[in-house]
């Protein structure tokens, strides 16, 4: 067993393997709802998701629903969340150790890692930050090994990578692409730029090719008309009408212009403190109290360690700030913050053992009280009974009558297309997913749906002022008759 202990991947290899087991049995079960449901629909029909599209989450998903043989499409998407954060804990015992942290404390960290609510939640639905979150680690592993040896292989690693992870999600071209320009810049003065552009170009466009996806799409369904997510012909979200169009979504759209403002003081103390109680949420005293810990020694001993830790925290830390309290699913992009903060985890427990040399005592105990920080953790991470969005939809499609026609939210309305178009249940009812810039409800319906049984999913405050009757009255949302048809 000590030989085995001492073995290149047994440590990452149990890690990915025991992570892997918990979050699938605590992943969601079935369908999701709003963006998780998306992705599950798009997924299964081959469809393109909202701007930035995510076509390399998108395809990776549709892979692991043909790999995975059982289940339904909506839990197989989620697989692909589960595989991705395990494989992230694992990574990050092999990251921390080229980092300089003993193999104890390496495993140390990625158990806090693997136990923080933040990657445990992004482990058990259907989203795309866990594959976030393996795209980094496995760019810091480049990065670490391009610094031992700086050759052309491990440049072409950095920057495929760095371009997967950059067109993947805003959070990481903050991050960590600094780091993957100072490698490019480095091997083009170390090789020469007649020797190293040409495969650094190959590579980037390699990086490139998951974008085709949604080109491609577009060139066999396109062009649309700009509305219903092209519905019923395929799933495109903006249905756009023209090339531009298509490569406006792949930038952003409409949905990213705006969201980021420079927040005024009063704003940037609270966001603060709110990623300060986040922190705490996500570490409990313990695992913040050794982060701490790390921070400082790596102040006094490690200068340039703590420099590259901040140069990931700061633009996260910026990122949260620049979204403000308005976005209410900011918490998610604190995630960049863990790795950093496991990084002085590790360091903490080096320094705790060369003061007290106590090695396995001190690794014992403080793994036990990872442990039982995790299993306090359990109750808001595990999701393995979650099957409300499933059964509200199901219910609400056996009560619709005959050609029906249902208004409603995001949240609710991908679970319905979900169904409708993955599973083919009720293929007779129309479901129309109405966003905040659309004409309100009962105009919508007056405009659209003159001759229709028109419905609405949502709750009271949804159709204030319309004439409905309450048909199906739940904690999650209620189904509305339209009275006036």
């Amino acid at each position: 067993m000590r030989n085995l202990w001492h073995t290149r991947w047994f440590i990452p290899g149990t890690l990915f393997a025991l992570f892997g087991i918990l979050y699938a049995v605590t992943a969601s079960p079935d369908v999701q709802a709003g963006d998780s449901a998306e992705f599950q629909l798009v997924a299964a029909i081959g469809g393109v998701a909202h701007p930035t599209t995510y076509p390399l989450y998108t395809l990776l998903a549709q892979l692991t629903t043909w790999l995975i043989p059982m289940g339904t499409v909506a839990w197989r998407v989620t697989m692909l969340s589960v595989i991705g954060a395990a494989a992230t804990v694992a990574l990050s015992a092999v990251v921390l150790q080229q980092l300089g942290t003993s193999r104890p404390a390496a495993l140390l960290g990625a158990l806090v890692l693997g136990v923080t609510p933040g990657v445990w939640n992004a482990a058990t639905i259907a989203e795309v930050y866990a594959l976030l979150l393996v795209l980094s680690m496995l760019f810091a592993l480049a990065v670490c090994r391009f610094a031992v040896h700086p050759t052309q292989h491990h440049a072409n690693a950095v920057l495929l990578i760095g371009v997967l992870g950059c067109l993947h999600h805003g959070l990481f071209v903050l991050c960590v692409a600094p780091a993957g320009a100072l490698v490019v810049i480095a091997t083009l003065r170390r090789h020469g730029w007649h020797l190293s552009l040409i495969p650094l170009i190959g590579v980037a466009l390699v990086g490139l090719l998951p974008h085709a996806y949604p080109l491609i799409q577009f060139a066999r369904f396109g062009p649309f008309s700009g509305e219903d997510y092209a519905l019923p012909v395929t799933y495109f979200w903006g249905a756009p009408r023209t090339w531009s169009d298509v490569f406006d979504l792949l930038g952003g759209g409409v949905v990213r212009r705006g969201i980021f403002q420079i927040p005024d003081l009063a704003t940037a103390l609270s966001m603060s403190l709110a990623l300060a109680r986040r922190m705490g949420y996500e570490f409990g005293p313990v695992g913040l109290g050794l982060g701490l810990i790390g921070m400082l020694v790596m102040l006094r001993t490690q200068p340039r360690q703590l420099g590259v830790a901040l140069v990931i925290a700061i633009p996260a830390v910026a990122y949260v700030l620049a979204l403000g309290p308005h976005i209410g699913d900011w918490p998610t992009f604190t995630l960049p913050l863990l790795l950093p903060w496991v990084w002085g985890v590790s360091v903490a427990a080096d320094w705790l053992v060369a003061r007290w040399g106590y090695i396995r005592p001190v690794f014992v105990g403080l793994i036990v009280l990872t442990l039982i920080w995790g299993g306090l953790r359990y109750r808001v991470s595990a999701k393995q009974h979650l099957t409300l969005y499933r059964d509200f939809a199901t219910t609400v499609h056996q009560t619709l009558p005959a050609n029906a026609v249902v208004i409603t939210h995001w949240e609710q309305g991908m679970t319905l297309l979900y169904l409708r178009y993955a599973e083919g249940l009720r293929t007779d009812v129309w479901v129309d997913v109405v966003e905040p810039g659309d004409d309100p409800w009962l105009a919508r319906a007056q405009r659209r749906y003159a001759t229709d049984a028109v419905y609405f999913v949502g709750h009271e405050a949804s159709v204030q002022g319309i004439p409905v009757t309450r048909i199906v009255d739940t904690s999650y949302a209620d189904l509305y008759r339209l009275d006036s048809n």
